[in-house]
């Protein structure tokens, strides 16, 4: 239990914090500063017309694809908060809205665990799939009318005030995050020690549930990385860890429930809708390798273990650099803003 508790608490270290902390201050600061707003319109029509959201959601929504799982669901409560979307609505975003980000899906899935960056970016395409057609869903079945357009102009608080605020708000966010990392990690390695893994096992096995998947099925479902890598050295099918990473484990899922403190929401509705996104995400897999089968008849020989995840990858630090431009954009606005009283103040004393 020590070593698998330790485990997650270098993971907390060399992954999660570096990786996911920027993207979550980053996001609490885009949206309470009022620049997430304003760079919705990218998505305004789909969210209006197709998804029945405010198109204010739709930053959020831009957010959920490209930042990781917690990040989506952050940016849905903070939107709530403001009252920019009702209850109904906020339910059916964190429906979708939870998803991995691209620097895992592509680089440590894919490439590190799989072999195949272009398996990764199959993986990655089938989750952006599965969330989006979970939200087109939602809208249909919503029975909600066009929304109006925004109209309302936001009261933004001055650029240093939000940045503090977003850091230690995502500060607490971040311990929350890494105290489940780690009672997960232990929690599995107990029942590893008692032996409680090999009689599940072995029972699955019993129920002709195929040997690869009976290995790590309890790993994915219990924690999204570590069920991947188990899936990998397994040789589990294609499909199934693309499952793994639709459903998230549900380390991620107590992981969200911890960070949305003031959104009410149903638990067996969300695990509900992270078994279909996974489900669905197995399925566009299974679509799109057959359009690339020689790829993934290449990682069905043999898929490297023991592979160190890094942080550090190419479609995470572009990720990160345009959410800083976002960032730099918004502190040049709110200067010349705030200086615009100190200019009329000199003007009246004649300077």
């Amino acid at each position: 239990m020590t070593d698998e508790a330790l485990n997650g608490l270098i993971y907390c270290g060399q992954v999660l914090i570096p990786s996911l902390f920027p993207f979550m201050v980053l996001a609490e600061f885009l949206s309470e500063y009022g620049t997430l707003d304003k760079i919705s319109f990218i998505f305004s029509p789909f969210c209006r017309y197709i998804l029945r959201l405010p198109a204010v959601a739709g930053g959020a929504v831009i957010l959920s694809l490209t930042g990781g799982f917690p990040v989506g669901a952050v940016c849905t409560e903070a939107l709530y908060e403001r009252g920019k979307i009702n209850r109904e609505q906020s339910v059916r975003m964190l429906r979708f809205a939870v998803g991995a980000g691209p620097a895992f899906v592509i680089f440590a899935v894919g490439e590190n665990m799989l072999g195949s960056k272009s398996v990764g970016i199959a993986l990655y395409c089938a989750q952006i799939l599965s969330q989006l057609t979970v939200a087109v869903i939602g809208g249909i079945l919503s029975g909600d009318g066009v929304p109006k357009k925004d109209c309302e102009k936001n009261s933004r608080r001055s650029f240093s005030d939000t940045l503090i605020s977003s850091c230690f708000k995502c500060s607490d966010s971040i311990i929350r995050l890494c105290a489940m990392v780690v009672m997960f990690s232990a929690f599995m390695g107990i029942i590893t020690d008692v032996g409680v893994m090999t009689l599940i096992q072995n029972l699955l096995s019993f129920i002709h549930i195929p040997h690869p998947i009976a290995q790590c099925l309890m790993y994915v479902l219990t924690e999204v990385t570590a069920g991947c890598r188990r899936a990998a050295d397994c040789g589990a099918p294609l499909e199934f860890i693309a499952f793994a990473i639709g459903f998230g484990g549900i380390s991620v899922h107590f992981q969200i429930f911890s960070l949305l403190r003031r959104l009410d929401f149903s638990k067996l509705d969300f695990f509900i809708h992270r078994i279909l996104c996974g489900g669905l995400c197995a399925l566009y897999t299974y679509i799109i390798t057959l359009f690339m089968p020689e790829t993934v008849a290449a990682i069905s020989i043999a898929a490297p273990s023991g592979n160190r995840v890094s942080s550090s990858t190419l479609i995470g630090s572009m990720a990160l650099l345009l959410c800083c431009s976002v960032f730099l954009l918004s502190m040049r606005v709110g200067s010349g803003n705030n200086n615009a009283p100190r200019r009329a103040y000199n003007n009246k004393r004649g300077m």
